[in-house]
């Protein structure tokens, strides 16, 4: 049987679907809102298996992944280009890259290059790959595995936003941000037990997706 990439990322896709956007692996208006927010054209996404989405909105993406079928469905950059072209919104050229590498190595990007990192649900991202990020960049970070605890506490990183679903989508808001990253008790995140657990903390207040600015080079 003939490999199609295009139905593949359609299959992983329509597995998650669901009404409520906040429970789908899709995450479409996630981006278009980062996108509607930020001066996004470059962005990498490590551990991103087949989710070409964010290439819907933003002109260049940079995805990173050891995994087998990540592998196999990049190999066909000619017909991904051509899906993407047909579905994206953007009037630049579309450019997609793959590096089949462990985000931890050394990857084939310049320092600063991006202006969007994108974590979710695959490790410290934004302690791997930081450097790739330009100053005045954003991270975009859940922290199912605590990654966003742990940008929340690098001074490289300064805590800006979140991304709050309500009325079908998702919306940025940078209103209250002193809520997040408490505890019902006043006490500081134990980015040890975060490290060794690979779990974000249970806060008194959360939010799926929360958004930092890289203030240093």
């Amino acid at each position: 049987m003939t490999y199609n990439a295009i139905e593949e990322y359609k299959n992983y896709i329509n597995t998650s679907l669901h009404k409520d956007e906040s429970k789908s692996f899709d995450r479409y208006h996630v981006f278009s809102e980062m996108a509607k927010q930020f001066s996004i054209k470059k962005a990498m996404y490590p551990g991103s298996y087949i989710h070409i989405t964010p290439s819907f909105i933003i002109p260049e993406v940079i995805y990173v992944d050891t995994d087998k079928k990540a592998l196999k469905f990049f190999k066909n950059e000619k017909e991904i280009i051509n899906y993407i072209e047909s579905n994206k919104i953007y009037s630049d050229r579309t450019i997609v890259r793959f590096e089949p590498k462990d985000y931890w190595m050394n990857l084939s990007v310049s320092k600063g290059y991006c202006d969007l990192l994108i974590s979710q649900y695959a490790g410290f991202i934004s302690q791997a790959c930081k450097k790739y990020l330009k100053k005045g960049g954003v991270l975009l970070a859940n922290d199912s595995h605590g990654d966003a605890a742990m940008a929340y506490v690098d001074a490289e990183f300064e805590f800006i936003g979140v991304l709050e679903y309500g009325n079908g989508k998702y919306n940025f808001s940078n209103e209250d941000l002193e809520r997040y990253f408490t505890f019902k008790r006043d006490r500081p995140i134990d980015i040890t037990k975060v490290k060794k657990l690979m779990k974000g903390p249970r806060y008194k207040h959360t939010a799926e997706y929360y958004i930092f600015e890289k203030i240093s080079d």
